[in-house]
């Protein structure tokens, strides 16, 4: 790599931090983690403008992976490594970074896969928790934290509005509790929605 590709690598990751950058180099994470170094060079990353964008998520996301060191960085790829399927869940992760529409949702998809890599997911849940991340509206899943308050909310209620409900439960974060008729007052009823045991991971671990 030559001075003028690191100044410009240097250029897209001066706002995310130097680890960043010492990961796309020749020693770092970006080199060995499978989802960013197999079929995949920085040089090729710069030579388009959707290219780059790719790479400032990419760099993004191995900042939000919050690797401190060296020694973290190892450690880190060590846990990794050991998971069987690690390159089908690398193909995955990057799929999702390409895809994504909002820096939060790489942001929630790091620290998912720290929770992976820690043991504090399954590789199925893991699996599960990144599709939802995939599929998810950023804005109505911050809302999510409204079940703080009732663990068990009605679709017409004065906390949240129904359509987000709604989408909570399409992908995959709340499950049904029946139905509410309303009551004598003639309060409408509606579906009665409540965390679900991934609605439970996103509110406590990734949000």
């Amino acid at each position: 790599m030559n001075e003028i590709e690191k100044t410009e690598i240097l250029s897209i990751s001066k706002d995310l931090g130097e680890i960043g950058l010492d990961s796309l180099l020749k020693d770092g994470l970006f080199k060995d983690i499978p989802f960013f170094g197999t079929g995949l060079s920085v040089m090729k990353l710069l030579k388009s403008v959707s290219d780059r964008i790719l790479l400032t998520k990419i760099i993004h996301f191995i900042n939000e992976l919050n690797l401190k060191n060296q020694d973290e960085i190892n450690d880190f790829k060590n846990k990794y490594f050991k998971d069987e399927d690690y390159t089908k869940i690398g193909s995955k992760i990057l799929l999702i970074i390409e895809r994504s529409d909002n820096l939060i949702k790489i942001q929630w998809l790091a620290k998912s896969l720290r929770l992976f890599v820690n043991k504090e997911l399954t590789r199925d849940d893991f699996q599960r928790v990144s599709s939802i991340i995939n599929s998810a509206y950023v804005e109505d899943v911050r809302k999510i934290s409204v079940f703080n308050l009732k663990t068990e909310i009605s679709s017409h209620n004065e906390l949240i509005e129904t359509y987000v409900l709604d989408h909570l439960f399409s992908i995959g974060l709340l499950e049904s509790h029946g139905f509410d008729g309303g009551n004598r007052l003639e309060t409408i009823g509606g579906a009665i929605y409540a965390l679900n045991s991934f609605g439970k991971i996103f509110n406590e671990k990734i949000i």
